[in-house]
């Protein structure tokens, strides 16, 4: 009878063990294609960024990675659709700076921007550089910014890509910090700001440094100074706010790729690693560079930590600018 127990045990642990081996093969994620939403249309950094990753993880997977454009209502709408997919691991979404400002910019969201989302890793960042007209504007420094404010209250007046927007807060931090008053210029746009900012229409503006690089060579544009506590590679020479006596202005553009939450722990993993590969080597660093990208990879869970800070500084500038959502 022992005996016959013995050989029954070992048959109901053989099966089982099958059956554990069978279901791990039959979870071989990932098995078919990905999409990545990022939540604008075709073109814009974004998108740029979020084609240079999909081919890279794509590769590191071993399954296409395909990237979905679904775009309007200030990144809302296809940030709602990652939010709202099932957490297999199969949609996952690009989100950037949009996401972190819009808790403080609209009323109401098609999502919580914590609760619903697994914050795989944040992926690339960019500093923010102040740029003046250098014909328009004799100033050099933050400091003789500062001081020609303070003189002439209101005179001085810096372009942004609309309400709301990262470099309009950027400008509003500034301003906060500095304890001076500039005249906010709102465009439909970063490509008309900056069309205006060359024609000597305005007189400054935030941007970022990839943007501007070749107008400051040239010298049609001066740099001021760049947000962060560091300086951006692409202008070396440019100090930080920091640097300057501003560590407060200190937000920076992000971008992170999330999920939505659920995802089960072993997709979880296998997805943060394949993104750390998929950003390793000198030619995707140089790639990013190109592009006025920082690689900066944060993995979760302290990409967690990344964006709820980032969310926090903008929501201080929000509420000094009083913008809200269209």
């Amino acid at each position: 009878m022992d005996s016959l127990l013995r050989r029954l045990g070992a048959a109901l642990c053989i099966a089982m063990c099958g059956a554990a081996t069978g279901a791990f093969a039959a979870d071989d994620y990932p098995s078919r294609p990905i999409r990545m939403i990022v939540p604008y249309g075709p073109g814009g950094s974004t998108d740029l960024l979020g084609r240079m990753l999909a081919q890279r993880l794509g590769t590191v997977l071993g399954q296409q990675v395909v990237i979905e454009n679904n775009g309007g209502a200030g990144s809302t709408i296809g940030t709602g659709v990652v939010a709202r997919a099932q957490p297999d691991g199969y949609t996952l979404g690009l989100l950037d700076t949009a996401f972190a400002i819009n808790p403080s910019l609209y009323a109401k969201l098609p999502y919580d921007s914590l609760r619903d989302f697994d914050f795989l890793s944040v992926v690339a960042t960019a500093t923010g550089v102040l740029v003046v007209n250098a014909r328009r504007v004799k100033a050099r420094t933050v400091a003789e910014i500062v001081a020609q404010a303070k003189a002439n209250p209101d005179q001085l007046n810096f372009a942004s890509a609309g309400a709301g927007t990262v470099i309009h807060l950027h400008g509003e931090t500034f301003k906060t910090a500095a304890g001076i008053k500039l005249l906010h210029v709102p465009y439909k746009g970063a490509g008309p700001a900056t069309a205006d900012l060359l024609g000597g229409q305005v007189d400054m503006m935030f941007s970022l440094p990839g943007l501007v690089v070749q107008q400051v060579r040239t010298g049609v544009l001066a740099p001021i100074a760049v947000t962060g506590n560091r300086r951006s590679p692409l202008m070396p020479e440019v100090p930080s706010f920091a640097e300057a006596g501003y560590p407060s202005v200190d937000a920076v553009s992000l971008w992170v790729v999330a999920a939505p939450k659920g995802l089960p722990k072993e997709r979880h993993d296998r997805l943060v690693e394949a993104i750390g590969k998929a950003l390793e080597g000198p030619d995707m660093q140089a790639r990013l560079a190109e592009s006025a990208f920082e690689r900066t990879v944060v993995p979760h869970p302290q990409s967690v930590v990344f964006v709820q800070q980032q969310m926090n500084k903008f929501a201080a500038a929000v509420k000094a600018s009083g913008a809200t959502a269209e």
